[in-house]
């Protein structure tokens, strides 16, 4: 009861923040009362604190105007002077060291002790300004809620000082837990804003934080934001304090008449107690309406009542400085361990881990524990847990009391629980957490019996808290906190208590291969988890037949990976969804590729960096002054306007180097080059020239030349390929040392990507720009080995490069020229790098919200898409399989640019001709060409699609196990391009099979049709994706198009379930609705729906479930009907 007993704090670790830590003046503690069962210390005495100097007086009632508390310190100064207003204020604030060096290094004219000046400057002001509105709002709202709750329980309570004490308990406790939720966000804005202010303003030579380069601003910016971070709950905590004193003053104040009654009573009748007032209004519900046990009784609160009140009591916030005990730098030793210098620790990692995740971004769920460098600040902290926490060897004796043990194993069980509280999308905080728990876990090994049991009781109701559950029980036996025995029984006791249901089966299965193939254990150390598993493949185990059916394959390929795990595993997952047994990691939530491809593409510019350093190492000594002695012969020669004979005379010394001839050789000048030339640049703009790209265009223009120069010789394609090769790995290497840096410095660090985009824009229009050089004998191969040099730095592998990739993919001398090639050869690489435009974007637009830069990054992409919509309109109807499996389902307007592409030659019929019979058009007798790969996604069930289709044996069931085979192995998503290539390859057997006039009457006596009905058997999720896929067709006129229409308009008018026909609306309404262009056939279907009085469109309930859909379905029909029919249309609905 801290704010009954108020102590003098001890000022090394709570000090006052109005005494200097100059002054030796102790402060007298209130005294305390004796009221029974709460013994809550007077607040009436002297103010102490940022209260009193806030009011400037020692007895007022309330916080003073910021003004008042600008001015009660006489060490307060405006503007950027040293003084700050609250005083002492800048020992307690954190400075990072690795942002002073980020900061003095990115700017000259920002020192050490300008950042030391402007941090408490800016903490100050932030605090002052959020402070009154903070305080004032959470203190009226306690108050309020504490007068009215505090006077209905002591109505019948005549000691006044106990009514007194309790009531300042309750709105101290509230008031302060409100102001500190309310303040954080505020705080955290303001002195970020305020500190990048300041810093901006002394960066700035002339003191205009305009003119500071992009470069220099967004490194003040992320430096504020991690300062701001750093240094919030030293903000919050004073906050809360200031909270907390007015609380006790102000409700103290509010219910004085009700106290002085109590007074006036005793003294004067000496009688019990009534206030009769709250029994007085009519109207009012309470207390009459409360349970007989709540109401007011006479004789005052009982002890076990007024224990609710005394349960507000808690600690208040300690502030300590930094490097004092219990901080991860402050290791003394000897140090005696106790609960709150492990929950100091505690607050030191989360706050940690919370600016490198910041930091990290969208790529947060990529950062693993091992990736993070030895002298990071998480590191440290871990590192120091460990330290002070004495290891105890088997036998030996404790080293806590009995007592101390209890709390150490009270504190892990909190750790524990809050590991349940927490993402399995962030490996990096589980990962922590788990390290703290296994340094407690060495001093008390009881600690590793007790996680066994409590394992056994956490959450796994939903399918979030298994994947949670299961990634918690990986990081506990790879950190030996939970045995493989324990394990095991724990495995086969779960699915014996849940009758070995899908979801537990799928825990067990992807748990076991997790732990095996990331090496935790080995392969033999579950067995008794695997015998079950086993038994459930071979039938011998109680199950269901569906879990039979869904888990034996998966069960089978893990048994054989068991006999076979030999091979080196990568980073752990942590989460089994990202080995392929099945299941959908949080990345294939939102990609249409497995985790283990993003995986794979994610670290591929850390592998390229490895390389580079390996053959880095073996470079000569003095190689690269000699190759920068050669550029700057080649730059002059650039400059005067380098004539054919001179460049032919410097690629041929080149060649007498062994430049061109030998490969290592040729790879070593190439990549020097590279790499003198992008430093080149960038020393320029760092030093704050404008950008020159002359040493760029230079170095390309002799690449471009030496290929040219050597066309016809055998080393032609290989020297083309080493370039491009040595260049993408540069790139992908500075990318990566960036990142590297960053991560040391715990900041983001921005990447400057201006000179790779510069160098390579350059590579493409100099080899593709015509000339009299003949390099349209070799366009080919030159486009495909820039082709494949974009797909190599894609934005997946390195997100930073995403824009200049996209203008580099869309510029006019590639993408034009690529497509333009003769018998379509550029095509393909046209479509895979717009597949890997789509993948990077998919997980982004599947969210709700986009960010600024995903925003103007989709504007790119839609304008890509026009132009080739204008003028490659064949390339893109011959793929839209593929680009549709990658496009998310709530991309409407960006899918229907794909489906309305047609054909250059073709000219559609206008689709509002009145008795338009599509039947009867010729292009309808023509099957539209499809380049995807439509039976790859099938996989292995194509064999058994072929057999039910040809009218072979199993047919029955064969539908019966077709729609579990439809989902992503061992989850519940379905696989939408499963559902795409299935769709479509049973619609071209079904247009095979039948001629065109017999597509409308002959639909439900085809067995396409069956397996299209059955598709309708899937839940509401399933079903939409199904018809999706359907209209997906609905394109140009063809033989795809008139069939899907027909297939389409079947399910509307002969399915019973309401439920099938109101999808049907939604997915043909819903791309209607969206900006022009609309696929021809979707409008042909759209308007044969709602003219064809055959389907009594209008007669449904869900065209007229509320006034605005019934408008909107009539301006629609209205939208898309000639106007002559528009009368008709409107009679029918009405």
């Amino acid at each position: 009861n801290e704010l009954a007993r108020r102590a003098p704090p001890v000022k090394e670790r709570n000090p006052d923040f109005n005494i200097k830590a100059s002054s030796s003046s102790a402060r007298a503690a209130p005294t305390a009362a004796g009221a029974q069962g709460l013994g809550v210390a007077t607040l009436e005495g002297k103010m102490v604190g940022l209260s009193a100097t806030m009011t400037g007086s020692t007895g007022g009632s309330g916080i003073g105007s910021l003004s008042a508390f600008a001015t009660a310190s006489t060490g307060a100064k405006d503007g950027d002077q040293d003084g700050t207003a609250i005083p002492n204020l800048a020992s307690y604030l954190q400075i990072n060291a690795s942002l002073i060096q980020v900061l003095t290094q990115a700017n000259s004219r920002i020192t050490e002790e300008t950042v030391r000046r402007c941090v408490p400057l800016a903490v100050d002001k932030a605090i002052r300004e959020t402070i009154s509105p903070a305080v004032d709002r959470s203190v009226s709202i306690a108050c309020v809620t504490t007068k009215e709750i505090v006077t209905k329980d002591f109505a019948m309570e005549g000691n006044d000082e106990k009514m007194r004490k309790a009531a300042q308990l309750m709105a101290a406790n509230l008031a302060g837990s409100m102001a500190l939720v309310t303040c954080r966000d505020m705080l955290r804005t303001s002195i970020s804003v305020h500190l990048r202010q300041l810093l901006s303003n002394a960066a700035a030579a002339d003191g205009n934080a305009a003119s500071l380069s992009e470069t220099d601003q967004n490194t003040i910016n992320q430096a504020a934001a991690m300062c701001a971070a750093d240094n919030l709950d030293i903000g919050c905590k004073l906050i809360e304090k200031a909270a907390t004193e007015k609380a006790a003053r102000e409700v103290a104040n509010a219910i004085s008449p009700a106290l002085n009654m109590r007074k006036k009573h005793r003294e004067q009748t000496g009688q019990p107690f009534y206030d009769m007032s709250i029994f007085s209004h009519k109207d009012q519900r309470y207390p009459s309406a409360l349970p007989e046990q709540l109401r007011p009784k006479p004789g005052g609160l009982r002890p076990d009542q007024l224990q609710v009140y005394e349960a507000f009591q808690r600690m208040p916030s300690q502030i300590q400085q930094p490097g004092a005990e219990g901080g991860a730098d402050g290791a003394k030793g000897g140090q005696k361990v106790n609960v709150e210098s492990l929950a100091e620790i505690t607050n030191k990692l989360d706050s940690a881990v919370a600016t490198l995740i910041t930091a990290a971004g969208p790529r947060a769920s990529e950062i693993f524990l091992t990736l993070i460098p030895v002298d990071h600040e998480i590191k440290k902290i871990l590192a120091y847990a460990k330290k002070i926490m004495p290891v105890v060897a088997p036998g030996s004796p404790p080293v806590f009391s009995p007592a101390e043990s209890e709390a150490i194993l009270g504190f892990a069980q909190g750790i524990f629980k809050k590991l349940y509280e927490l993402s399995y999308t962030e490996p990096l905080r589980l990962e922590c957490y788990v390290a703290l728990l296994a340094a407690l876990g060495g001093s008390l090994p009881k600690l590793k019996m007790d996680l066994a049991q409590w394992a056994t009781f956490a959450p796994t109701e939903t399918a979030d808290q298994l994947k949670l559950h299961r990634s918690v029980m990986l990081l506990l036996l790879r950190d030996g906190l939970i045995s493989p025995a324990d394990l095991d029984v724990y495995l086969v006791s779960v699915i014996e208590k849940n009758n070995a249901s899908a979801a537990w089966v799928e825990f067990v299965l992807l748990l076991v291969r997790s732990a095996v193939m990331n090496k935790i254990i080995a392969p033999s150390g579950l067995p008794k988890g695997v015998d079950v598993l086993k038994k459930i493949a071979d039938g011998l185990y109680k199950t269901s037949d569906q879990v039979f059916n869904d888990y034996r394959t998966p069960i089978l390929r893990l048994l054989e990976e068991l006999q076979t795990a030999s091979t080196p595993a990568s980073i752990p997952t942590l989460d089994g969804d990202k080995a392929k047994a099945g299941g959908a990691s949080s990345h294939e939530a939102s990609s249409s590729i497995s985790s283990q491809s993003l995986n794979n593409l994610a670290s591929a510019s850390y592998r390229a960096s490895e390389v580079t350093q390996i053959v880095s190492s073996k470079d000569p000594q003095g190689m690269k002054q000699q190759v920068a002695a050669l550029l700057e012969q080649w730059i002059l020669i650039y400059q005067q306007g380098p004539s054919r004979d001179k460049t032919t005379q410097f690629v041929q010394l080149l060649v007498q180097n062994g430049v061109g001839k030998m490969e290592d050789q040729t790879e070593r000048f190439f990549r020097m080059s590279t790499e003198i030339v992008v430093e080149a640049m960038r020393s320029q703009t760092q030093a704050g020239k404008p950008a020159s790209y002359q040493i760029i265009d230079a170095y390309t223009k002799l690449c471009a030349s030496m290929i040219r120069l050597m066309q016809g010789s055998p080393q032609q394609l290989p020297v083309l390929d080493i370039i491009l090769g040595v260049m993408v790995r540069c790139l992908m290497s500075d990318y990566q040392r960036t990142a590297k840096m960053a991560s040391a410095a715990g900041a983001a660090v921005r990447w400057d990507q201006k000179p790779w985009f510069r160098l390579l824009l350059s590579m493409s229009v100099d080899l593709l720009t015509p000339g009299g050089d003949a390099v349209d004998l070799v366009s080919f191969p030159i486009m495909k080995a820039l082709g494949s040099a974009f797909h190599v730095v894609q934005p997946l592998v390195i997100p930073e490069f995403s824009f200049g990739w996209l203008e580099l993919i869309s510029h006019r001398v590639f993408l034009s020229n690529l497509l333009l090639l003769k018998a379509q050869k550029g095509w393909e690489i046209a479509h895979q790098l717009l597949v890997d435009l789509f993948l990077f974007l998919e997980p982004h637009l599947r969210k709700n919200e986009l960010t600024d830069a995903v925003k103007e990054f989709y504007k790119g992409t839609l304008r890509v898409l026009v132009v080739l919509l204008h003028d490659f309109p064949d390339f893109i109807a011959c793929y839209h399989l593929s680009f549709c499996n990658v496009i998310p389902e709530n991309c409407i307007q960006l899918r229907n640019l794909i489906l309305s592409a047609y054909p250059k030659a073709m000219t559609l019929p206008e689709p509002f001709t009145p008795n338009l019979k599509i039947d009867l058009l010729p292009e309808v007798a023509q099957s539209p060409p499809i380049f995807s790969n439509i039976t790859g996604p099938l996989g292995s069930m194509q064999a058994d699609l072929d057999n039910f289709l040809s009218g072979g044996q199993q047919k029955k069931n064969f539908l019966s196990t077709l729609l579990p085979r439809l989902y992503k192995e061992g989850t519940n998503t379905i696989d939408t391009p499963r559902v795409n290539s299935l769709v479509l390859y049973v619609g071209m057997r079904a247009i095979k099979r039948l001629h065109n006039s017999q597509i409308a009457h002959s639909l439900a006596q085809t067995p396409e049709m069956e397996i299209i009905q059955k598709l309708m058997e899937l839940d509401d999720r399933g079903r939409y994706t199904s018809l999706n896929a359907i209209a997906n067709q609905l394109r140009y006129p063809s033989s795809h198009t008139h069939y899907y229409s027909c297939v389409m308009l079947f399910l509307f008018s002969e399915s019973k379930d309401e439920g099938v026909k109101e999808q049907v609306t939604r997915v043909l309404l819903e791309r209607l609705l969206t900006h022009r262009p609309h696929p021809w056939g979707l409008l042909i279907t759209w308007i044969e729906l709602i003219k064809n009085q055959r389907y009594q469109f209008w007669s449904h309930s869900f065209t007229r479930c509320s006034t605005e859909m019934e408008k909107l379905f009539e301006n629609v029909a209205k939208s898309c009907v000639p106007q002559n029919a528009n009368s008709s249309l409107t009679t029918g609905a009405q």
